[in-house]
């Protein structure tokens, strides 16, 4: 009786005619069974669980290593444009310098590449080539931030090879900014300077008055007037009368008058400490305070006042209020 209690009996029937089998359980043993099976069917749960949980894992990483490989590229070219624009930047300072240095200026010191930055553009190993073991790509902030303490070695020379290339990106933007800055400035100088210079060269005396046979050149000679050796302030070049007589150069007239030496005769201040003079005309097509442009026709040849011989215009130029030659200012 006290085996019936401690046991359980299964019993099989296998037909009408055959005996059934009767099998007998310890209740301990069946106790123990059955505790074995929930923690099998626990243990189980958790492995399906975990490899569900794995497996989001995995679909999520390959998301964030394409993302990676997306950003690693756009560095890449970006990193390479940012190397050509200082390579132009370099061209573009040495043009200025050699623009300062033809208009007279103080050329500024060329700045050259930032430090510590090779001037080269792309990855330093194909992609393929570089460790990757998931989450040590973290320094992207494409996975939470705690991730960051289950990077491997691998991963933190890697995040440190890509951190060295955000930083010389972003040095070599401020190199840019800083050079842009002066460059700027140089062409704002050089433009005022292509102004002064072009002004400079509208206000040079530098084509004939008037076209013509050159009777008598600057220097001195025996004046045809006392026959005694003088200087003569100019050139006389011989026309018909009624020539015209065109300004050499930009400039505004000071003199438009009589005077009894030179008959009716013109003074032309170009700026820049030049003034050229016009003799002997029959007349005059400017007034006092006129503004000239090279070309324009201020008067006509002739052989007013009493130091002419006939029709001709006598033409001098000044510089510093010192006569000088006007054949080496006339260029064509």
């Amino acid at each position: 009786m006290k085996e019936s209690e401690d046991t359980l009996t299964v019993i099989i029937f296998r037909g009408a005619r055959s005996n059934p089998w009767r099998l007998k359980f310890r209740k301990s043993l069946v106790r123990y069974g059955i505790i074995m099976g929930l923690v099998l069917l626990l243990v189980q749960g958790g492995v399906i669980t975990h490899y569900v949980y794995q497996w989001s894992q995995l679909s999520e990483l390959g998301e964030i290593k394409k993302e990676l490989t997306t950003s690693r590229a756009r560095t890449s070219n970006f990193s390479t444009e940012v190397d050509g624009m200082k390579r132009r930047m370099l061209a573009l300072e040495t043009l200025n310098r050699k623009l300062q240095t033809m208009f007279g200026l103080e050329a500024d010191e060329i700045q050259g590449l930032p430090t510590g930055l090779p001037g080269q553009g792309g990855e330093e190993l194909p992609y393929e080539e570089l460790p990757y073991d998931g989450v040590q790509e973290a320094s992207w902030e494409l996975v939470p931030s705690m991730e960051k303490t289950r990077m491997s070695p691998e991963g933190a020379g890697l995040n440190s090879t890509m951190d060295r290339k955000i930083t010389e990106i972003k040095a070599g933007l401020e190199w840019l900014n800083q050079q842009t800055e002066l460059e700027s400035q140089i062409l704002e100088e050089l433009s005022a300077a292509a102004q002064q210079k072009a002004d400079q060269w509208a206000s040079i005396p530098s084509i004939w008055p008037v076209k013509g046979a050159l009777t008598s050149k600057f220097g001195p000679r025996v004046s045809p007037f006392t026959g005694k050796k003088a200087l003569h302030a100019g050139i006389d070049i011989g026309a018909p009368t009624g020539t015209e007589v065109r300004s050499p150069a930009a400039g505004k007239i000071v003199v438009a008058a009589y005077d009894g030496r030179m008959g009716k005769f013109i003074r032309i201040d170009h700026g820049y400490s030049i003034e050229t003079t016009y003799g002997h005309l029959s007349k005059i097509h400017v007034k006092y305070g006129d503004k000239v442009r090279r070309g324009d026709l201020i008067g006509l040849v002739g052989s007013t006042g009493k130091f002419s011989t006939g029709p001709h215009l006598h033409y001098q130029v000044a510089v510093n209020d010192k006569v000088v030659d006007p054949i080496h200012y006339i260029l064509d």
